[in-house]
This record gives structure tokens, sequence and C-alpha cells, in this order.
């Protein structure tokens, strides 16, 4: 690699600089003073765009991936410094890392969703839509629904005017019904039939009403055997 110069050391112009390997193998060019130098310059930046994403995106992954990682250089060794450089310099050069950055990747989300046809997720619920999403996919809720049938089920969600504490109390009951679910699905392939979203909020909302009255009813027996004991 050639030596750069100050002006061009940025993570967001040069990133492969700031990985482990080229801070290992350049140590011409990554100094002790260097690394220390560069750690707390790009600490400073981070800061600043954690302290807005704070406000701003809480929730978003940037946030949540970084905050509270980069600790200050004084009292620190050089080899932790360097450690600790490439995903510092990730942070700064990622497009989602500033608030910025998410604004821009949820408009371009957006116009992609609608353009595909899913107008219900618009940049008013874009955030809850990701959340949504990524809570989808982190609970796996079942291998035969796919993420456009997960679209369909956040709109349906989203045109019944449902608030979002409902939404996400609703899916953790789906994701306890998620193997009935799976059953249903494969029940209704073999008979040739496809399976819709509103198809798996129909056999979702049966599934849990059924769990309710089994809920109460124990609830009643345990009730009933209790007021039999104290009688006796």
């Amino acid at each position: 690699m050639p030596k750069l110069t100050t002006d061009q050391m940025d993570p967001r112009n040069n990133l492969e600089w700031y990985t482990k390997e080229a801070i290992t193998n350049n140590a011409e060019v990554w100094t002790p003073q260097m690394i220390r130098r560069e750690y707390s310059r790009l600490r400073d930046i981070a800061q600043k765009r954690l302290s807005r994403l704070a406000v701003a995106e809480p929730g978003s992954y940037a946030y949540r991936k970084n905050v509270g990682q980069y600790a200050p250089a004084r009292g620190q060794s050089t080899e932790a410094l360097a450690a600790k450089l490439p995903q510092l310099a990730r942070f700064i050069a990622a497009k989602t890392g500033s608030v910025r950055g998410i604004r821009a990747q949820q408009a371009a989300a957006v116009r992609t969703l609608q353009e595909r046809g899913y107008t219900g997720v618009t940049t008013t619920n874009i955030k809850e839509f990701g959340e949504f999403m990524e809570h989808y996919r982190d609970n796996k809720v079942t291998h035969s629904i796919g993420s456009p049938e997960a679209v369909e089920v956040f709109e349906f969600y989203q045109e019944q005017g449902i608030p979002w504490q409902t939404v996400k109390e609703d899916f953790a009951a789906w994701v306890r019904a998620k193997g009935k679910l799976e059953t249903y699905i494969k029940k209704q392939n073999a008979k040739g039939r496809e399976v819709s979203a509103d198809d798996l909020i129909k056999e979702f909302n049966k599934q849990e009403a059924a769990r309710k009255k089994r809920n109460e009813q124990q609830r009643k027996r345990r009730k009933q055997k209790k007021q039999g004991g104290e009688a006796g």
C-alpha cells in the first residue's frame, strides 16, 4: 500500500487502511502516535453521532451496536486502541452510521417497497416496519413465510389502525404459535392451496381465541378446586 498523507486518513475514503491486517502490516504508517491520534479523532466524530442517534434513532442498529463502545484514549494501551480502531472506522464509514444516513436509507426503502406494491409502508411508519422485520427475522416466525408475506402482515396491522404496542404484543403471541402455523401452511399446501397473509392472520386469531378459551377454562377449574379445598 502506498503511504497515505494525513488528509487522506479517513475511513470514509480509505476504509481498507483501517482493517486489523492493514494496521498490523503497515507499522511505518500506523505508528503508536498515529493510532492514538486517529482513534481520538474518530472517537470525537462517533460521540457526536451517537448523541444525535440517541435522540433521533435510539432503536437503530448503528446506535445499539456502537453506544458505550469507545472509551477515551487516555489510560488505554496502543494495542487496545488498535484493536478497537477497525470497528470505530466501520461505524464512521457506514452509510447508516448517522441520522442523515439512516433517513436516506429509510426513504430509499419506502420507495422500493411502494414500487413493489406495498403502499402500506410509508416514511411515517418505516421505523416500526424496520423493527417489525428485524423481530420477524430474529424469531424465525416460520420457515414457510417469507419477507413478502411479512410485509403484507405489517400492512394489515397498519390498515386496521392497530397501535404499534398491540402489534408487538400480538407478535409475541404469533411467535408462540409459529409451530401450529407451520402445520397449517403445510396442510393447505398439501391441498394445493396458497396461503395468503390474510389466511395466516385469520388462522392466528383462531388459535389465539382457542388458547385464551383454554386458559380461561383452566383458571376456572383452579378457582373451583381452591374453593372446594377451602370448603372441605
